[in-house]
């Protein structure tokens, strides 16, 4: 469906609020036309949901309503063939038509793996996200289940009209992405098990959940930040393990490189990108960014990037709690400030990051012995050369902040305890465990 000409001349009078003679379902393509083009046309949707409110009265079999459902089953039909994946459209859904808009989009997701049998034929990735998003594989088709959505939501026709609307204008005009997984199309017996292979140490990937489950539930910030740095340590040494099985059986490296999206919301969603380049540049991985989707590409090993998506989440929880901490003053609780201050924490917990990679990375060669520099060398070549191959042309953004108070407690937080020292606190029993 494409964008309409928001000069159109609809069958019915704004200036007067009188209703002329409209057909539903020209409505219905209006509405969506101007759902696409986002809040600046919020009033004409609005509009039209009205009109297609009052259209219901005299539609008592929902045909308009059966063929928005039609249309969403075939915007997500294009979506997942152009290279999009559940969760994702979730996140883009919540964006353009907020928490009432995911409702919708989740029961449209559920129809769509209904009807494609992707409890049975999904790849393994692709089951885990409709799991996440508690997925009813069995609630019928999708106008039944926006039936039922409108009759229990709690919200007017023309409110619900409105969300709809809205999730069919998200839906019905997005960019295909790079196809990560196989596509519905291609899903066999054979595609449940394609993905990124899963890291094979599982214990010690248990102790690294641990030790930044600890960092983000403690109250103590000196704690967290040793509890991150001992992760970090973990981290790179795992990576090292792995590069060095690696290296007893020869191969291209290149071809182990994977490529995933790592979702990013708003607030503050520059300063959060900003810190998930700094984790995984410190773990030998590339981001790329996708300002229009907020959505985060990432490249790197397997291996690395299992643990890039950790220590993010991680330090996301950590980071909004440090902020918490330092809001006690209407200053500290503005834009610019909080902006600022996860600006500078993103900075500082990156340089953090590298000095506990070097530390490890010097322990294992003194353990290991000079061999392990031309393997961690090859393992980086291999990510460059394949980001380049993928991505030729792209540029580096940059990012500041104009606070100059929030930098310095953002800063100031992501560097509150020596690490050396603040580890001497933690229970050497718990590390163990």
């Amino acid at each position: 469906m494409s964008r309409i000409d928001s000069g159109s001349i609809f069958k019915y009078t704004h200036a007067t609020n009188k209703r002329e003679s409209a057909d539903p379902h020209e409505l219905l393509d209006s509405g969506i036309g101007f759902a696409q083009l986002g809040s600046s046309a919020k009033d004409m949707t609005q509009l039209i949901a009205e009109r297609l409110s009052a259209a219901d009265e005299t539609d008592p079999a929902c045909s308009v309503h059966d063929r928005a459902a039609t249309i969403l089953d075939g915007a997500l039909d294009t979506a997942f063939e152009n290279g999009w994946q559940p969760a994702e459209l979730v996140h883009v859904t919540r964006q353009c038509a907020g928490g009432d808009g995911t409702v919708v989009m989740v029961e449209a997701i559920g129809a769509h793996a209904e009807r494609s049998s992707a409890e049975r034929l999904a790849p393994d990735s692709w089951r885990d996200q409709l799991s996440e998003l508690h997925i009813d594989h069995a609630g019928g088709t999708t106008a039944e289940r926006l039936r039922r959505w409108r009759s229990y939501n709690r919200r007017s026709s023309a409110q619900s009209w409105y969300t709809l609307l809205l999730v069919l204008g998200c839906a019905t005009w997005l960019l295909p992405l790079e196809k990560l997984l196989p596509t519905p199309a291609r899903w066999t017996s054979q595609s449940v098990a394609t993905g990124p292979r899963p890291a094979t140490d599982t214990k010690m990937l248990g102790r690294i959940r641990g030790l930044l489950a600890k960092a983000e539930s403690t109250q103590f910030p000196a704690e967290a930040e040793a509890l991150s740095a001992k992760a970090q340590d973990l981290m790179t040494r795992y990576a090292i393990d792995s590069a060095l099985l690696d290296s007893e059986h020869p191969h291209s490296l290149i071809d182990d490189v994977v490529t995933r999206r790592i979702m990013v919301s708003n607030p503050y969603s520059k300063a959060k990108l900003l810190l998930l380049h700094c984790v995984c540049h410190a773990n030998g991985a590339r981001t790329l960014w996708k300002k229009k989707y907020l959505l985060a590409t990432v490249m790197g090993l397997p291996v690395d990037l299992d643990l890039c998506e950790l220590l993010y989440t991680s330090l996301l929880v950590q980071s909004a709690r440090a902020l918490d901490e330092v809001a006690d003053s209407p200053a500290a609780r503005t834009r610019s400030f909080r902006h600022a201050f996860l600006i500078a924490y993103a900075h500082r917990v990156g340089e953090r990051l590298h000095e506990a990679r070097k530390r490890a990375t010097a322990a294992a060669t003194q353990q290991h012995g000079s061999a392990l520099v031309p393997i961690m060398a090859e393992r980086s070549d291999a990510v460059d050369r394949a980001y380049a191959a993928r991505y030729p042309s792209t540029k580096t953004i940059t990012f500041g902040s104009g606070n100059a108070e929030g930098s310095y407690a953002g800063r100031a937080a992501a560097e509150r305890a020596d690490l050396t020292g603040g580890r001497e606190r933690i229970d050497k029993s718990d590390l163990a465990s």
